[in-house]
């Protein structure tokens, strides 16, 4: 080979080198996001994003939950696909207090969501019904995400929460029923009889009393029709002597 043909081939494979080193890598880059929210149902409440204690949402047991999820691409928009998030999932897996109103026996909810383009979202909803009966007690319910870049480069996740606070409600206390008091036995006061006086009817008496007062009755009774017979025996006595 001569030193001319040696020099240019060189020169051409230094010129390939530095036209690959200077070339700009593709860049392939989805931005996932997710919001998850709340709204009880129930009571019409508006729709929470509830993502700590101080900002659960208020339920009963019994109550009906609506859970709303957002999962998003938040990529720039290209011409080339690049900032695709492909491979989409959702996973919910459902805390103790509550359970799916559509399949009470079912605690783990998967979506697949496929590609989302920059810029475009999903929305996915389902109800709950809340079965706790603690007091105070905070049932955090978490949703997350995993996607991908088309060339599955740049992988994606995320997860967001939703809080509900259970508020059980008193019992109202029943009133209570009186117990029947039973009536003090009453004591007959013993009546005085009445004593005969003028324009005053004697009562009738009984016992030793009834029979004094005839005993005397008869004595009395007795008095005057001995005086009686006396006074008309002394009268005839007066009217012979004449």
């Amino acid at each position: 080979m001569s030193i001319t043909k040696a020099l240019l081939g060189v020169g051409i494979t230094g010129f390939v080198a530095a036209a690959v080193v200077a070339a700009p890598a593709m860049a392939w880059h989805p931005k996932g996001a997710i919001v998850k929210k709340v709204q009880n149902v129930t009571t019409n409440s508006v729709v929470a994003d509830a993502n700590d204690a101080a900002q659960a949402l208020a339920a009963k047991p019994g109550d009906t939950l609506k859970y709303v999820i957002e999962v998003r691409n938040d990529g720039e928009a290209t011409n080339d696909n690049g900032n695709d998030m492909a491979g989409t999932k959702l996973t919910d897996t459902l805390p103790e207090g509550v359970e799916l109103v559509s399949d009470p026996a079912k605690r783990t909810i998967t979506e697949d969501l496929g590609t989302l383009k920059p810029g475009q979202k999903v929305t996915k909803e389902y109800t709950v019904k809340v079965t706790s009966k603690q007091n105070g007690a905070l049932i955090d319910n978490k949703a997350c995400f995993t996607g991908d870049s088309e060339v599955k480069d740049n992988p994606q996740q995320g997860c967001d929460t939703a809080k509900v606070k259970v508020n059980v409600p008193e019992t109202p206390k029943q009133p209570e029923t009186p117990k029947p008091e039973t009536p003090a036995p009453v004591t007959p006061k013993p009546e005085t009889p009445a004593t005969g006086g003028k324009g005053e009817e004697s009562l009738p008496q009984t016992g030793a009393e009834g029979l004094g007062a005839l005993a005397g009755t008869s004595a009395l009774g007795y008095a005057a029709h001995t005086y009686v017979r006396s006074k008309q025996g002394l009268a005839r006595a007066l009217r012979l002597k004449k």
